[in-house]
């Protein structure tokens, strides 16, 4: 019985798999390989595996660091928006909001790929935790109470993202082509707005969309306050 729980033994040693993580790598290079395949080939071509492959490692190496596929996702996530200047509280929660805003847009058409997963989490980690206090910190310098500032914080990130995520899928082009046409042709006296709109949609301007948009936001916000 001994002779046998050592032969075991033995084949155990030899069958246990070596780590093929090169000496020295570390959580963080396995995340900036993973935020450069993501940003390359979006979601759908993402996988642990293909990071792995990428770096010539194991994929369990790469969950044994992050738990999850769904952890390094969020991971991946924060590093996009750490990569992004978010602006220091001025004081003037209005342009603090604004500022924030403008930060997530450029985020956005930096990182088309990728800004989609900021929907995802309630927060992605320490550089949304650090954008979050500005919103919330601007909310509560406007006089709004706790149970109305946490509210519009989430609503104002719900705007602001899906903003950004229509204009990076096209949404908030100037309209032409078929849609166009479609939209010529309908009967003036069953769609008067639609037709009236036509002219504004053909040569829409994202910049002022934006603009028009966070300043509404702002208004409504003080507007609660008041």
């Amino acid at each position: 019985m001994i002779y046998a729980v050592e032969v075991s033994s033995v084949i155990v040693k030899k069958l246990k798999p070596r780590s093929r993580m090169p000496r020295g790598l570390d959580r963080t290079e396995i995340l900036e390989a993973a935020f450069s395949l993501l940003d390359q080939v979006g979601e759908q071509g993402f996988s642990v595996r293909k990071v792995g492959a990428s770096m010539g490692i194991d994929p369990m190496t790469v969950l044994h660091h992050f738990g999850s596929k769904e952890e390094l996702l969020r991971q991946i996530a924060d590093r996009a928006l750490g990569s992004i200047e978010v602006p220091e509280p001025s004081g003037d929660w209005r342009a603090d909001l604004k500022k924030v805003a403008l930060a997530y847009r450029a985020l956005a058409h930096r990182h088309p790929r990728l800004f989609h997963l900021h929907f995802r989490f309630h927060a992605t980690g320490t550089a949304d935790h650090v954008s979050s206090e500005i919103v919330y910190r601007s909310l509560i310098d406007a006089g709004l109470p706790p149970d109305r500032a946490a509210g519009l914080g989430l609503s104002f990130y719900a705007f602001v993202l899906g903003f950004a995520l229509a204009e990076i899928e096209g949404l908030l082009k100037p309209l032409e082509g078929i849609e166009a046409d479609e939209m010529a042709a309908l009967a003036t006296e069953a769609f008067p707005a639609t037709a009236a709109l036509l002219p504004a949609f053909r040569r829409l301007d994202s910049d002022k969309a934006f603009d028009d948009a966070v300043g509404a936001f702002i208004a409504g916000v003080a507007a609660k306050a008041a």
